[in-house]
């Protein structure tokens, strides 16, 4: 298990990277759903413990709220667990689109 200050610094880097990212969200291990992909980080806000995401095919942003989580930290994905919901962030290499600047 990762700190939220070992979460958040990941998330900083991607955003100053601007990697493209795949969000998963799963519940007990299954996935539901790719969401909110291919997406960027356009914001980081530690002390709320809130991230923004761009959606780069449609150009809107969301934000995710991950108080109370607890992550995992891969080289290439973080996990966020909220009670047993996941949202999985992968680095995607293959697309080469990137919007913000």
């Amino acid at each position: 298990m990762a700190s939220s200050i070992e979460a958040f610094s990941k998330f900083r880097m991607w955003k100053k990277s601007k990697m493209v990212l795949k969000l998963t969200l799963s519940t007990n291990g299954r996935p539901e759903a790719e969401i909110f992909t291919p997406v960027q980080v356009s914001g980081v806000d530690e002390g709320l413990s809130l991230v923004s995401f761009v959606l780069l095919r449609e150009r809107r942003f969301r934000t995710v709220d991950f108080g109370e989580a607890t992550f995992r930290i891969g080289k290439q994905k973080l996990e966020a667990d909220r009670g047993g919901k996941f949202l999985v962030c992968e680095e995607v290499k293959s697309l080469a689109v990137k919007i913000i600047s």
